[in-house]
């Protein structure tokens, strides 16, 4: 099988942008993830800082809203 001189440097090029890629990946892989964990710790605490707001009030109505009657004629 002959390969044409266009095709191999095509297949140079490529290989050289997938180890430049596998260089440069995991310093940006590293960043993303603490960015990940900065926002879930900022979740986090809004959820601990919010949390006696996501109680029911300790007061309510034994019933429910009554309809008066309507008037009898």
């Amino acid at each position: 099988m002959m390969v044409s001189n266009r095709m191999m440097w095509a297949i140079l090029a490529a290989a050289a942008g997938a180890g430049l890629a596998a260089v440069l990946m995991p310093p940006a892989r590293a960043r993303w993830r603490a960015q990940d964990e900065d926002q879930s710790s900022r979740v986090d605490e809004a959820s601990e800082d919010s949390f006696p707001a996501s109680d029911p009030p300790s007061f309510s109505a034994d019933t429910g809203a009554q309809v008066p009657a309507p008037p009898l004629a």
